[in-house]
């Protein structure tokens, strides 16, 4: 679905960064960018609250969605997914890996998955509805 750009103007946004680990497995590492959309000569820019600007790419626009409910995308109105080099370092606090049959919700940490939340690696039990099963 193509959403106008100038509906997502000043709205919250969210910048998944995807980057495959394992073509095989699906196993990927996601890095999420949160901010404000702002439309700038027909670019799609998204400021984070601490000033960082980040244009999502124009392969990207025509796939930015509206939030689903995936409890990843957090508040956002929008979001996009960007799929990076496999030469690129996704290093914050809010990188975490899943295998291909993971929700990839930040509250999971249940055994059968292999989420990395910066360095602290967490086994238990996650209780949302995407990882029921």
């Amino acid at each position: 679905m193509n959403i106008p750009i100038e509906r997502i103007e000043g709205r919250k946004f969210c910048v998944v960064f995807v980057k495959v680990l394992d073509e095989a497995t699906g196993k990927v590492r996601l890095q999420c960018l949160r901010g404000r959309a702002s439309i700038v000569r027909g670019k799609v820019n998204v400021v984070a609250d601490d000033g960082c600007t980040f244009t999502v790419p124009g392969t990207a626009v025509p796939h930015i969605m509206e939030n689903d409910g995936t409890p990843l995308l957090k508040d956002a109105e929008y979001f996009c997914l960007v799929k990076v080099d496999p030469s690129i370092q996704l290093t914050t606090k809010q990188e975490f890996e899943i295998d291909g049959d993971e929700c990839g919700c930040d509250d999971c940490d249940g055994d059968h998955h292999d989420h990395h939340h910066g360095d602290d690696h967490h086994h238990g039990h996650c209780d949302c509805d995407e990882c029921k099963h």
